[in-house]
């Protein structure tokens, strides 16, 4: 539902606003639009189609090797499954042996995750310097201006955090995500779904 009212775009765009203009900036952009899609994807997998078919022939364009660029995006994607509040199907296993509520797993992953993407991000940046990659063309690199507004389409995820932490099951909070993404995708054409998509 986020791909198709293209909430997932919205990571992308934001990524290269970030980091497009620093050394190796595609590297940089697939770690930093993994670790957003990673909110919100529990799957390597999922956060290897969803961000690495753009970020990885970009990375190769401006001089990184093939297999070092697979290799970052399959590295930032794998960190999405620590990446709360929707996480890989072992924090379910963790609550559950634990008799902990799932909230309480995702707040506990909270750091390591964060601190597993800047040892990711510093890795590319240090590399990008090695090899003395330039940052992408700014034709390239959206704006902030342009990409802000597209904003809206995060308000399911913030809805999902926010009934995790009222303590809700994860059922009627992904449900509740998923119907919230389907009414705000209408605020605007381009992201409006319909039965033809």
């Amino acid at each position: 539902f986020l791909t198709q009212s293209k909430g997932g775009d919205l990571f992308i765009s934001l990524s290269l606003a970030v980091a497009g203009r620093t050394a190796g900036g595609p590297a940089k952009v697939a770690v930093i639009s993994s670790g957003l899609f990673g909110t919100i994807s529990g799957s390597a997998v999922a956060n290897v189609l969803g961000t690495g078919s753009f970020t990885i022939p970009m990375m190769k364009r401006i001089g990184y090797p093939a297999n070092y660029a697979g290799a970052v995006e399959a590295c930032a994607s794998t960190g999405g499954q620590i990446m709360p509040p929707v996480m890989g199907a072992t924090a379910f296993l963790i609550a559950e042996f634990l008799g902990i509520s799932y909230w309480s797993v995702c707040v506990a992953a909270i750091i390591p995750a964060i601190l597993y993407y800047i040892s990711v991000f510093m890795m590319v940046h240090f590399e990008a310097r090695k090899l003395g990659l330039k940052p992408m063309a700014e034709s390239e690199i959206p704006k902030f201006r342009n990409v802000l507004p597209r904003g809206y389409t995060v308000i399911s995820l913030a809805l999902m955090i926010l009934l995790f932490a009222l303590g809700y099951s994860v059922v009627l909070a992904c449900l509740a995500g998923i119907t919230s993404i389907i009414l705000v995708s209408f605020i605007n054409r381009d992201t409006r779904m319909s039965p033809q998509d």
